[in-house]
């Protein structure tokens, strides 16, 4: 131990005799020991210098012991005090302890083992009392900091749940993105389909918002929409260029596994097991002469009778192009009439008592206009197949145009332009304005 560490102890005495038969009581300990000779010496000492042990006689001239112990815990409050007394001088050594002025008292003549004793005890005491004091000071220092931690715990967690919610929206977001990338490269294997699974999403969508349904189950069935045709990848060339009604019996096997192949494409994904069996079930009929499991009524999954009622739906309007007012009626009433045999007549009403098609109804819906991308309006209907400069395809025909597919078109414009513009429905076009967040942002 360094000198600067050693407990420091001061010896007051007016008998040289005295402190030099205390110094050598000391000699057995590792401290620092000081003299002095009265009281005014001791307290220039304890102005000067930490002390840990104050052994001071009683009568003494100019100031007694106790004074001197008394006046020394306003300088060294945690020092641990003895008084040297003789039996005469009892009362006022009482008195001192009493007040707190000293810890220990010794009679003398002392007994040098008793006295040795008391010191020991006394150097213990002050490094418990330090050792306290440290953790007194940490405990308030933790304390004051949870207290700060405490008023400010709702704002961060406030804080904390905003940009975890932001987070996931933006996973979300991500994560449909993908989905709805999928289905793209599926319909440009299927061009004649057009934007065939955006639009049973959609359709799909308007259906859910009157069901109350778990963020799980909607999304599920959401996706499910995206993806219920992505077993058709596996059809071949001389296939797709085909019509129903003349597929062979060859042909028409392999249409009947796509909903499997479907399956087999999808559950290979953590988390997509529920989505997996909609994207199985999606050709299942009410009255269980669908396929490929026979299934029928509440038996099939609520996301593939929904998606059969939308898929249905859109074939038939968009059978040629774009539809008309007929062709929509048309749909809609092959719904009515296969109600309770091919789809859910709960559903069915559901789809067709708030005209859940009459979106796609337009009076000048044949008619297109040429658009920049500045002028791209959210709902706009794309009636060709948007390419970039280079030959990069953006978007098919017939997409409805969301805000996030325009920013996204900006976006690619920006290094791959589109200069010869976009053919969108007159109908979606009629009393355009200038939106100037998009010119803003094309630059």
């Amino acid at each position: 131990m360094s000198q600067s560490e050693k407990p420091t102890i001061l010896l007051v005495d007016d008998e040289i005799g005295i402190l030099k038969s205390l110094q050598r009581l000391l000699k057995e300990l590792d401290v620092t020991v000081l003299t002095a000779s009265g009281g005014p010496e001791a307290l220039v000492f304890m102005k000067n210098s930490p002390i840990t042990l104050i052994i001071s006689d009683q009568r003494m001239p100019q100031m007694t012991g106790v004074e001197l112990l008394s006046r020394s815990r306003a300088i060294h409050p945690n020092a641990i005090r003895i008084l040297l007394t003789g039996y005469a001088d009892l009362d006022s050594t009482m008195q001192a302890i009493n007040s707190g002025a000293i810890r220990y008292y010794i009679t003398k003549p002392w007994e040098d083992e008793l006295l040795l004793s008391r010191i020991k005890e006394s150097l213990e005491l002050y490094d418990m009392l330090m050792d306290n004091k440290r953790l007194d000071e940490i405990t308030h220092v933790q304390n004051e900091e949870l207290r700060r931690l405490n008023a400010t715990l709702e704002e961060r967690v406030e804080k904390q749940t905003a940009e975890i919610k932001n987070q996931n929206e933006e996973l979300l977001r991500s994560f449909m993105e993908t989905i709805k990338a999928f289905s793209t490269i599926l319909e440009l294997r299927l061009k004649d389909v057009g934007s065939h699974s955006q639009r049973v999403s959609s359709l799909v969508k308007k259906m859910l918002q009157k069901m109350d349904l778990n963020k799980k189950e909607y999304q599920d069935i959401i996706v499910a929409a995206h993806l219920h045709d992505i077993g058709k990848v596996s059809y071949p060339d001389t296939l797709l260029k085909k019509t129903a009604n003349t597929y062979t019996k060859t042909e028409m096997k392999t249409v009947l596994k796509h909903p499997i192949l479907g399956q087999s494409c999808v559950i290979a994904i953590n988390g997509f097991e529920e989505i997996a069996l909609i994207v199985r079930h999606h050709h299942e009929h009410f009255d269980g002469s669908g396929y490929p499991d026979y299934l029928r009524g509440s038996g099939i999954p609520l996301g593939a009778r929904l998606i059969r009622i939308a898929d249905a739906y859109d074939h038939i309007a968009f059978a040629h192009g774009y539809p008309d007012e007929k062709r929509l009626n048309d749909a809609a009433a092959y719904l009515v009439r296969e109600s309770g045999i091919i789809f859910d007549p709960a559903l069915v009403r559901q789809f067709t008592d708030p005209d859940t098609g009459g979106q796609y109804y337009h009076k000048e819906s044949a008619e297109t206009v040429l658009v920049t991308i500045g002028e791209l309006k959210n709902n706009m209907v794309v009636a060709e197949n948007i390419y970039t400069d280079s030959g990069m395809f953006v978007l098919p025909r017939d997409a409805r145009l969301s805000m996030e597919m325009i920013t996204c078109i900006i976006k690619i414009a920006r290094y791959d332009p589109i200069s010869k513009g976009i053919t969108v429905y007159r109908a979606d076009a009629a009393e355009k304005s200038e939106n100037e967040s998009l010119q803003s942002a094309i630059g």
